[in-house]
């Protein structure tokens, strides 16, 4: 018995070993996210919700991730340089062809936030036509809104400054500001969301006391990815398809992205 021990030891090690040096001594993967600044331009301290959903995919994969943050188009070429992966990236015509993406995440309502009265009724992408369209700078917002560009509305791409886009619209320098929403399906809870956390916690003297109004309903639907450059990063990404999958099946991904805004 006590021999049968000893072989089955051995052998449990010499699978085992192999695995765990490699564990150890294995490289970070670099992962790109979005900069978000506050109204002087600095960077805003990382959403403690997103790390919880990063070391969440670190346990799930086996990978260790080194968060870069980056203005998002750096973010994007740095990305398609093979230098790491990119998280929170959506997909459009011209980024399928360069990247490789995981499987959805999340899904994202993509809502519009307008200034002033009476308030526009913005219900579908026709209701847009003409009109000009306040984005950060560096997104897309999905298929849809991407074939939608500079077709049925113009895109003013801005800063990543959230209160600098808010002024923007109150001078009527842009007629409607689309806004991703994670987590929250209607029109009443993103409005009350944009307006006690994201404009009146700003603490911006210029944003006190005003009210910004949202669309009755979503005006597009997007996914979010972890991807990587065409033939880069496959591995790391088909470990993260498995997470997303597993995830999904087991409930825990959904539960890991509640409160994920």
């Amino acid at each position: 018995m006590r021999v049968f021990c000893f072989r089955l030891i051995a052998y449990l090690l010499v699978w085992l070993l192999p695995n765990l040096v490699l564990a150890a001594t294995q490289e970070p993967v670099r992962l790109f996210l979005q900069e978000s600044l506050d109204q002087q331009g600095k960077q805003l301290p990382t959403d403690p919700k997103l790390i919880e959903i990063l070391k969440y995919f670190e346990k799930q994969t086996g990978l260790k991730f080194e968060p870069v943050i980056l203005p998002w188009k750096r973010a994007q070429v740095e990305t398609l340089a093979g230098k790491g992966v990119i998280y929170g990236f959506s997909r459009s015509r011209e980024r399928i062809a360069a990247y490789h993406f995981s499987e959805p995440v999340v899904v994202e309502r993509i809502w519009g936030i307008t200034y002033g009265k009476p308030k526009p009724k913005y219900r579908t992408v026709e209701d847009l036509r003409g009109k000009v369209v306040s984005t950060g700078r560096g997104f897309s917002h999905g298929l849809e809104f991407d074939l939608a560009r500079d077709v049925i509305f113009t895109v003013q791409e801005d800063s990543a400054s959230t209160h600098a886009r808010f002024k923007k619209l109150m001078a009527k320098r842009s007629d409607v500001m689309v806004w991703p929403v994670r987590g929250m399906e209607t029109q009443k809870e993103v409005e009350k969301y944009i307006n006690r956390i994201i404009v009146q916690e700003s603490n911006d003297p210029e944003l006190a006391g005003r009210y910004f109004d949202v669309s009755d309903q979503p005006l597009f639907f997007d996914t979010m990815h972890f991807a990587s450059a065409k033939g880069r990063y496959l591995e790391v990404i088909a470990k993260i398809d498995a997470a997303i999958l597993r995830g999904k099946k087991n409930g825990s991904l959904a539960q890991v992205l509640r409160g994920y805004h």
